[in-house]
C-alpha cells in the first residue's frame, strides 16, 4: 500500500490512509490532508501498515465519479443512456467507479436512480491497487455527457404552491436563523453533533417548507458546518449527507410560520445579510 501511495504521489496525485474496515480516514481531517509527500506518507504508512489508499475527489485531482453500487442492485441499465468510454474501476463490492471530468460537482446525487452515488468536490474515493479494486478500463477520465450532468446536478427549487421564495421579506429573518443553527453545528463539541446535525437540518426544512430558503442553500451550509465540527471525518461522507437529507425532508413537512412582518434594518444590516446569503449559495 506504502509503494501504490508514492507511486501516486510521485504522479502528482495526493493520497491519504484509510482503515481496511470501513474505508473511512485515518487522519483526523480526512481526504483535506492528502498528500504528495513522500516523507508525509511514509510516516502515516508507518503507523498505519495496513491503511488503504484513498484519494480526494474534486478541485484536487480534477476529476468526479459517479459510483455504481451492485451489491444494492445498481445497474447500467439504470441509466437512460450508455456511459461513454471512461477511466472504470471495479469495486471490492462488486461495483464500478466511473470517472469524469470535474464540473464543479459536489457529493449530491441530484436524481440519479437508487444506488447510485457521486464523489466530486468534498469527497474521495480509494483508488485501483487497493485490495479488490482494480482498473477495469484504463483511459483518460471522459467529459460527461450532459445528460447525465443534468440528473447529478441539484434539482433548481420549486416554492410549495402557495408558498412563494420570500428572499427580499425575510431576508433578514431567514439569515439570522440559519446562522445560528449553522453556528451551533460548526462549534458541536463531539458527542452531540449527530444530534445537532439531525436537529438543524430539521430546522432549516421548516424554511425550505415556507418557501424561505433554498435547499442547496441548507444543504450546503449544513454540510460545510458538518465538516467544521469533524462530525464528517467521524461519520463519514454518506452517513451526513444521509442525515442532512432526511432532517431537511422532514422538516419540508413542517413549514415554519414566517414573521408578517420583517424587523426594520438598515441599508447596511440588509447589505450584509444578502452578501452572505450570496456566500453560502453554491455556483451554478
Amino acid at each position: 500500500m506504502l509503494d501504490l501511495a508514492l507511486s501516486l504521489a510521485a504522479a502528482g496525485v495526493p493520497v491519504f490512509p484509510c482503515r481496511p474496515e470501513n474505508k473511512r480516514p485515518f487522519t483526523s481531517s480526512g481526504f483535506k490532508a492528502a498528500s504528495v509527500f513522500p516523507h508525509v506518507l511514509r510516516r502515516w504508512w508507518s503507523d498505519w501498515p495496513d491503511a488503504l489508499v484513498g484519494m480526494p475527489t474534486g478541485e484536487r485531482t480534477n476529476v468526479w465519479v459517479l459510483d455504481m453500487d451492485s451489491y444494492k442492485g445498481a445497474t447500467e441499465a439504470d441509466l437512460p443512456h450508455s456511459l461513454p468510454p471512461t477511466r472504470t474501476v471495479r469495486t471490492r463490492s462488486g461495483g464500478r467507479h466511473f470517472y469524469f471530468r470535474h464540473v464543479g460537482l459536489g457529493n449530491s446525487p441530484g436524481r440519479l436512480p437508487a444506488s447510485w452515488d457521486v464523489r466530486g468536490q468534498g469527497g474521495f474515493v480509494l483508488v485501483p491497487g487497493n485490495p479488490g479494486y482494480t482498473l477495469e478500463h484504463d483511459l483518460p477520465p471522459a467529459e460527461a455527457p450532459e445528460w447525465l450532468l443534468a440528473m447529478v446536478r441539484p434539482k433548481p427549487y420549486a416554492p410549495r404552491p402557495g408558498q412563494p421564495y420570500q428572499p427580499q421579506t425575510h431576508d433578514a429573518y431567514v439569515a439570522s436563523a440559519v446562522s445560528r443553527e449553522l453556528d451551533l453545528l460548526s462549534r458541536c463539541p463531539a458527542g452531540s453533533r449527530g444530534y445537532q446535525l439531525n436537529t438543524s437540518a430539521f430546522r432549516l426544512g421548516t424554511l425550505l417548507g415556507a418557501g424561505a430558503l433554498d435547499r442547496s442553500e441548507a444543504e450546503t451550509g449544513l454540510w460545510d458546518a458538518a465538516t467544521s465540527c469533524g462530525l464528517v471525518a467521524a461519520d463519514g461522507e454518506r452517513a451526513c449527507r444521509n442525515a442532512i437529507r432526511r432532517g431537511l425532508d422532514a422538516g419540508t413537512k413542517q413549514p415554519r410560520s414566517l414573521p408578517e412582518r420583517e424587523p426594520a434594518v438598515n441599508d447596511a444590516t440588509q447589505r450584509s445579510i444578502k452578501a452572505m446569503m450570496r456566500k453560502r449559495r453554491p455556483a451554478a
